[in-house]
């Protein structure tokens, strides 16, 4: 008999695959790394398959485990969305909340959903925005949720979180050591970019930009094409037409992504008619599902 997939191990996986590290996870997750471990194992010989690569620089999903993630993160959120429909009050408002692109287009909207149907007297305005620009929105006070990065968004962040990058061709792909890697660009402003080639100068490679978008959809599209590589989230690879690279084919670790969770000054102007107390509920039940969904710890939220 197919037995259920323990939602402890679902749970320490997920937290490892998005810190990039067995110790950072066992920190988040409030156990020891031992333990944490032990847990990867079993899931591992659960379903009968390598999950994640370990090295000294860290662990990395295999292909399985990267199949893997979507499935661990439904199961977890139904769980989680069990837990809201049986204690949920009946919180009401609108919420403005201001996000980027890389985020927008991953799981997050789906979570969304979710929320909307938990809390449906909860009214959710999305703003999809560069960081720059959110922040501007969220200090004159027509946003009150910011998922940003924190280098960009003036204002302190209730938490900080990383997630690892992960550098991403076409399925077919295959470089040629006497060539200049192609790389597929994000536009000005994204500090990512800078990092990976800081990252590639470092290992000595050289490269090219063959490609260069602000558009996350165009990106990726340029990489199933085949027109280079580029970094992504795991949540924006697209594995049906991508491959996960790795140093197998010659690259440096990818950097990592950095984000923080942010909220309306309680003295920065607000063009919302919602009653304070009011407001106040709505908008700290969205950040505590964020934390959640995001897979974020908050003490206190």
């Amino acid at each position: 008999m197919m037995r259920d997939l323990d939602s402890s191990l679902l749970r320490a996986f997920v937290t490892v695959a998005e810190t990039g590290a067995v110790s950072a996870a066992a920190t988040r997750l409030a156990r020891t790394q031992a333990a944490v471990s032990m847990q990867l194992r079993r899931l591992e010989e659960e379903v009968g398959q390598r999950l994640l690569d370990r090295s000294p620089r860290g662990v990395r999903l295999t292909e399985a485990g990267h199949r893997l993630l979507p499935y661990a993160h439904t199961i977890l959120g139904a769980g989680a969305d069990a837990r809201r429909a049986l204690s949920a009050e009946q919180v009401s408002g609108t919420v403005r909340l201001g996000m980027l692109e890389d985020i927008a287009v991953g799981r997050l909207p789906h979570a969304l959903r979710r929320f909307s149907s938990a809390y449906p007297q909860v009214a959710l305005e999305i703003v999809v925005d560069n960081s720059e620009a959110l922040s501007a929105r969220l200090g004159e006070g027509s946003l009150d949720v910011v998922v940003g990065d924190p280098a960009l968004v003036d204002a302190a962040p209730l938490i900080a979180w990383s997630q690892p990058l992960f550098w991403v061709g076409a399925r077919g792909f295959s470089r040629a050591a006497d060539e200049p890697l192609s790389i597929v660009a994000f536009g000005a402003g994204c500090l990512w970019q800078q990092q990976v080639l800081t990252a590639l100068r470092r290992a000595g490679l050289t490269w090219r930009i063959v490609c260069t978008s602000t558009s996350l959809p165009a990106v990726q599209s340029a990489v199933e094409a085949g027109l280079g590589v580029s970094v992504l989230l795991d949540g924006n690879i697209r594995h049906d037409a991508m491959r996960v690279l790795g140093e197998s084919d010659g690259l440096p670790p990818a950097p990592v992504a950095d984000f923080g969770l942010f909220t309306r000054a309680a003295s920065a102007p607000s063009t919302s008619p919602a009653l304070p107390g009011t407001q106040a509920a709505a908008v700290q039940t969205l950040q505590t599902f964020l934390c959640e969904e995001l897979n974020i710890g908050l003490a206190g939220l």
